[in-house]
């Protein structure tokens, strides 16, 4: 990444949007991890969240999907979900993370925040959510608002 360059990354990385920014956090992100972590990406969230462009969510996806950690990472959609369903409500991001960290069952724990999400982006969407469809219908608390 670093013998590409900030230009060259940036060009790569277009397609997926916000590519100046991104190159630039890539670019600082790797002399950061070469410098205080051995070229390894820490598995410590304090140490995750303090390298350029990562914050909670990306932290709890690196945590997640690299070392195997039992977190959730709340998006627009789990955010969407969790709280349209009853299942974890919550004014903040922080809030919702946290209430579903106590309501998940162990056993789901590592993937609940896959299947929230795609939850999310394919049934509860924030426009036209398909109610029909949906398999936690009986236990939703917006199913219930709406035949109320």
């Amino acid at each position: 990444m670093l013998e590409l360059g900030q230009s060259k990354l940036a060009k790569i990385i277009k397609p997926i949007g916000l590519a100046p920014a991104k190159s630039k956090n890539i670019i600082k992100t790797c002399k950061i991890l070469l410098e205080k972590h051995n070229g390894r990406v820490p598995g410590i969230r304090e140490d995750l969240e303090a390298l350029p462009g990562v914050g909670r969510k990306t932290a709890n996806v690196v945590l997640n999907e690299g070392f195997g950690k039992s977190t959730i990472a709340v998006d627009t959609h789990v955010f969407r979900v969790a709280n349209r369903t009853g299942l974890a409500p919550g004014k903040s991001v922080l809030a919702t993370e946290l209430k579903l960290l106590e309501v998940t069952p162990e056993k789901w724990l590592k993937n609940a925040h896959h299947y929230l999400i795609l939850h999310g982006r394919y049934t509860c969407t924030a426009r036209n959510f398909n109610c029909q469809k949906c398999v936690v219908k009986q236990e939703c608390a917006f199913t219930e608002k709406m035949n109320s």
